[in-house]
């Protein structure tokens, strides 16, 4: 189940509204277990993993066990349901890790399975799927992706400086990971502070390539991006997203979305955007997992809000000082890495800085 675990991670977060699955067929004979299909869900959702594995098995999936990391659905959509296809394959087992929450799945595929009489073990590795799955149990459970929350804070707890040159927080160690992270992510989300402090591009320049590109989203209440940013001058190369209020001003949107930027508006709250509406937006056009990379008053707010489902937070050796910008405006990190809502799941060296993952345990 480790094995299609990781091959489910592939296209994470690039399979559309589909859960991201991998899938291992494995025969037993003299020699010991042998795979004999591999499979994982394509860019876009189709074909699912079950599929791929089964074509690229033939004949050897009779007697087979299948180790499935999410139950197979077993509703009718753009591909016929997975748990017939499995049924009708002459497999002897499945191995998965939990029931699919959406509704229209939810114990069913499991049920046709047991009723072809096939062996069917659920719940191996289950903390692991719930995490792998988190997007796909959050749209279906919360009405709004996974949430990740990345920051990059000196020995002082600070993201960079309030004023002048920007400042590089982390070491080129540390760069390379966040842009392989991006890959795991269809959308990348920043508050317009980052923006006018760092004008960042939001693109992986990652070696790992998937052929679906993420979604560059800034939280912009009036509109006030450049039109010269590095964001609006590559909108045409990959999508960027402008979330609004309804008072932003109609000129100055009519012209960005001619530069092709996407606006999106959402009410405003005493705080700035209502982050609900802005992420069951999201939600509702298809994402399932969002990488906000910043600022400080966005960051904050997330956690304020208790929205943050997982945390990679990348502490470096450098001071910035008294001139910085606290990591989550002012609020202690502890909320975080020291709260009983959050798990720590991975600890390492990234060069000179400590790369530490929460995630969030209820």
């Amino acid at each position: 189940m480790a094995a299609a675990l990781r091959l489910g991670r592939r296209n994470l977060g690039h399979t559309g509204t589909n859960p991201a699955v991998g899938a291992l067929l494995v025969q037993r004979d003299s020699g010991g277990p042998r795979i004999v299909g591999r499979g994982w869900t394509a860019v876009g959702g189709a074909p699912h993993a079950e599929t791929v594995a089964l074509r690229e098995a033939g004949n050897n999936s009779h007697g087979a066990t299948a180790y499935v990391t999410l139950e197979p659905c077993a509703h009718q959509g753009r591909t016929p349901p997975c748990a017939d296809a499995l049924a009708s394959s002459g497999i002897a087992r499945l191995v998965t890790t939990m029931t699919d929450p959406d509704s229209r799945v939810a114990g069913r595929g499991l049920a046709i399975l047991k009723a072809a009489a096939i062996e069917v073990t659920n719940g191996v590795l289950e903390e692991e799927a719930k995490i792998a799955h988190g997007g796909h149990i959050r749209r279906m459970t919360a009405n709004r992706p996974w949430i990740t929350l990345k920051l990059a804070i000196s020995a002082d707890g600070m993201i960079g400086r309030r004023e002048g040159d920007r400042v590089l927080v982390s070491g080129p160690e540390a760069t390379n990971f966040v842009q392989a992270l991006r890959t795991e992510y269809d959308s990348i989300l920043v508050g317009i502070g980052t923006v006018d402090a760092d004008d960042p591009r939001l693109s992986s320049r990652s070696a790992i390539s998937v052929a679906s590109k993420a979604v560059r989203i800034v939280l912009d209440p009036q509109a006030r991006i450049s039109l010269g940013s590095n964001l609006v001058r590559s909108a045409a190369d990959a999508p960027v997203w402008l979330i609004v209020s309804d008072s932003a001003d109609s000129d100055r949107l009519a012209r960005l979305q001619a530069a092709g930027v996407i606006i999106k508006q959402v009410g405003m709250g005493p705080t700035g955007l209502v982050l609900e509406e802005v992420f069951a937006g999201l939600a509702e056009d298809g994402r399932s997992r969002v990488l906000v990379e910043g600022g400080a008053k966005l960051a904050a707010g997330l956690v304020a809000g208790d929205m943050v489902d997982e945390a990679v937070f990348i502490r470096a050796p450098s001071v910035i000082g008294p001139e910085g910008v606290p990591a989550l405006a002012g609020q202690s990190l502890s909320a975080v890495d020291r709260s009983p809502r959050y798990r720590l799941i991975d600890d390492a060296s990234v060069g000179d800085d400590r790369l530490k993952r929460y995630v969030r345990v209820r």
